[in-house]
């Protein structure tokens, strides 16, 4: 009898990125949205939770922009690197940053502290409770513009999505 060639299965666990100056940035935009009111971020009523942020930032990828079967985000990288003012050359940096989103990236402590963040996959099946998911901010070459997709689920056939582009004017995040 033959042996297996196979090779086990690898326990490849994401590391966790942590960058202070770019944690910083993070709270910053998250606060700016969460509290622009234009945002229809709603994640209380009289006093009761009403939705919660899913404790962790959600990944995009180059691919997963420019993805013509997700309504949501069909992005062309080139028209979002013209919208963050990047330069061609500059590709090199979206590119850097898009790799470095295979780590798990928590919400901010910060974030944590102020909102209501939680796991999402432990209430998949409730119906009750709505979420917001964040997404990791693309930034611009310059790091003066950002853009951030956020999604809302609110039930299995239920939801929407919404794409914030930042600018930092006098060092505070406006959208």
């Amino acid at each position: 009898m033959r042996k297996s060639t196979m090779t086990p299965v690898q326990n490849n666990k994401s590391k966790i990125y942590n960058d202070s100056s770019v944690q910083k940035d993070y709270v910053s935009i998250l606060e700016t949205i969460l509290s622009d009111d234009s945002a229809g971020i709603k994640l209380q009523r009289e006093g009761e939770r009403r939705a919660f942020i899913h404790n962790k930032f959600m990944r995009d990828s180059i691919s997963s922009l420019h993805d013509r079967n997700y309504v949501f985000y069909n992005v062309d990288p080139q028209k979002l690197m013209k919208i963050l003012d990047n330069q061609l050359k500059d590709s090199l940096d979206m590119l850097n940053q898009m790799n470095e989103r295979k780590a798990i990236i928590p919400i901010p402590a910060a974030i944590k502290a102020a909102y209501n963040v939680d796991d999402a996959d432990k209430y998949r099946m409730n119906r009750n409770q709505s979420i917001y998911y964040l997404h990791l901010p693309i930034m611009g070459y310059n790091r003066k513009k950002e853009y951030v997709p956020v999604d809302y689920v609110c039930g299995p056939l239920c939801g929407n999505g919404d794409a914030f582009l930042l600018e930092k004017v006098n060092g505070k995040w406006v959208i």
